[in-house]
Formats: structure tokens, C-alpha cells, sequence
């Protein structure tokens, strides 16, 4: 735990030790586009490198295979897009950040987190 906290306040520093970015190189912002989707969605802001995280990985890939038509489940390796530590206030790896249908944050979890309850966070029955 203390080492996924180290890790996340250093790629938390480095994401404001970068250098400007040019209007034209902005990244597309994968948040917004998984909230389009207009269905209740988690986030998961990690890394590769985490530990932790890597043990997320089977656990939202069978959320979005089983639940896949009414959530939207999205894995993004903050190390590879570091604009989004700052955009959305991580803290820690692995940060999931659950939203409602209309977009709105309902609520986070730092580390790991069981697949039922990711689904009792999004309001969704467990049941396929």
C-alpha cells in the first residue's frame, strides 16, 4: 500500500513537471467519450506497473464482457496519459471513479475492489 502511494504522488508530480503541450497535440479525452456512451460507467485510472492494478485487469475485462450493453467499463494507464492524474484528481493507483447514465461522478475507490461491488457502486443488478 505504501508503495502504490509513493508511486502515485511521483506520477502525480511528474504529470506537472511535463512539458506544455502544443493545442495541436492535445490527446483526445478518453473520459468524456467512455461518458457519452450514456450508460452507468467506471474508470479505472492505474498503471501496468502497479501491481495492484494488473489484478484489476481480469476483473473489469469480465464486467465489461458480461455487462458490456448496460455499463461502460475503462481501464486508462495514467503512465501513458499522465494529463488525465491532474484532469481528474488521482491520488493513488488504482483509483476506479464511478458515473451515473448522466455523466455525474457518484463516487471513487482507491485500490482493489470486487467485481459485485463495482456493480452495487453503479447501480446495476449482479445478475446478467
Amino acid at each position: 500500500m505504501l508503495l502504490a502511494l509513493a508511486t502515485g504522488v511521483w506520477v502525480y508530480q511528474q504529470a506537472d513537471e511535463g512539458e506544455p503541450m502544443l493545442v495541436s497535440e492535445a490527446p483526445t479525452d478518453p473520459v468524456a467519450q467512455a461518458l457519452a456512451a450514456g450508460k452507468p460507467t467506471v474508470i479505472e485510472f492505474g498503471a501496468n506497473a502497479c501491481v495492484s492494478c494488473r489484478e484489476m485487469k481480469p476483473v473489469l475485462a469480465a464486467l465489461a464482457q458480461s455487462h458490456g450493453d448496460r455499463i461502460t467499463v475503462l481501464d486508462l494507464d495514467i503512465l501513458k496519459e499522465r494529463h488525465l492524474i491532474r484532469q481528474n484528481q488521482i491520488r493513488l493507483m488504482p483509483t476506479q471513479v464511478f458515473f451515473d447514465a448522466q455523466g455525474r461522478e457518484t463516487g471513487r475507490n482507491m485500490g482493489k475492489i470486487s467485481a459485485e461491488d463495482i456493480l452495487t457502486r453503479l447501480g446495476v443488478p449482479h445478475a446478467p
